[in-house]
């Protein structure tokens, strides 16, 4: 065992005590041999923290305050030692073979940074699996230049579909601290992006990883009007936090801050607690950019409008 590249699996929880022994089960179960399972609690009131003690030395603990899934994130890379990381919502599962496929791909494409799966969402009540959502080229992924220039492509998948080199991930953890006030699974653009930017990957196309679809869910199946602002306000961050930390990515940065803007327009303005701090950055921005900004924003915002 010890010549093969141990993996360490992140679980970010808050409140899901409901749902995180089955996670972190699925993550014990797996059948590769190598691994440790991280479990950071974002300072849950449920009884989260009872079902972690329940797992004694088999899993690392980390209790902290809570602080937002991108400080969780931080706090579990900080510990980590695997050459190897996957991530794991705590309401999701991970099917028996997901780490062994990660690393058969991984070990057989030295120069590759990352492997993302598309995870298949289930209905929590019923365990009826809901169809696939979207067609994706499944192999080899090279998409460093059309993000740097502002055309990602789609990435289907979330974060417990998200798995990468530590060198990859090293460059992308920890998140900036303002990622901490966004929401749900607000990191999920800013790392998928990163890792297009940063490397090469791999896209599964194989059922990997199980979400589950819950009326607790922050951002998933949510009715379509809070999705938006929810989805806006996702942006607004991703785009600052792109900008401020990625030069390379500027492009995109802009692009995604101004939909984010536009949103909120369109659905009675920004909340007063985010205002001055997206004011302020339209502000240092130069002419040209905050131009652009201004003009993307009004059209997006308009049709944002006509949708509703």
């Amino acid at each position: 065992m010890n010549d093969l590249p141990r993996v360490s699996i992140l679980i970010n929880n808050y409140n899901y005590a409901r749902f995180l022994g089955e996670a972190i089960d699925s993550a014990l179960a797996q059948t590769y041999p190598n691994i440790e399972v991280i479990v950071v609690d974002d300072g849950s009131t449920d009884n989260s923290r009872e079902v972690i003690a329940r797992y004694g030395a088999r899993i690392l603990a980390l209790l902290k305050e809570n602080g937002g899934q991108a400080t969780a994130y931080n706090a579990g890379f900080a510990v980590c030692t695997g050459e190897i990381i996957c991530l794991l919502d705590s309401d999701d599962i991970f099917k028996p073979e997901k780490v062994a496929r990660v690393v058969e791909v991984l070990d057989g494409n030295p120069d590759l940074g990352w492997c993302f799966d598309v995870v298949r969402e289930f209905d929590d009540r019923t365990g009826e699996r809901y169809p696939w959502s979207t067609t994706h080229a499944r192999g080899r992924w090279d998409m460093r230049a059309l993000t740097s220039a502002g055309k990602p492509p789609l990435v289907p998948t979330a974060s417990s579909g998200l798995s990468f080199r530590r060198k990859v991930i090293g460059q992308i953890f920890p998140m900036p601290e303002l990622m901490r006030i966004t929401t749900g699974s607000s990191s999920d653009a800013y790392i998928k992006w990163l890792a297009l930017a940063l490397d090469e990957g791999w896209m599964f196309d194989e059922e990997l990883t199980l979400m589950r679809v819950h009326s607790s869910n922050a951002y998933t199946r949510r009715p379509s009007r809070d999705k938006k602002r929810l989805g806006g306000q996702i942006e607004l961050f991703t785009g600052m936090c792109l900008y401020e930390q990625w030069p390379v990515l500027r492009r995109l940065a802009l692009k995604v801050f101004s939909r984010g803007l536009g949103t909120h327009w369109a659905s009675g303005g920004l909340e007063s607690a985010y205002k001055h701090r997206v004011q302020a950055f339209v502000r240092s921005l130069a002419l040209p950019q905050r131009s652009e900004v201004l003009l993307r924003a009004t059209l997006w915002s308009t049709l944002r409008r006509f949708e509703h």
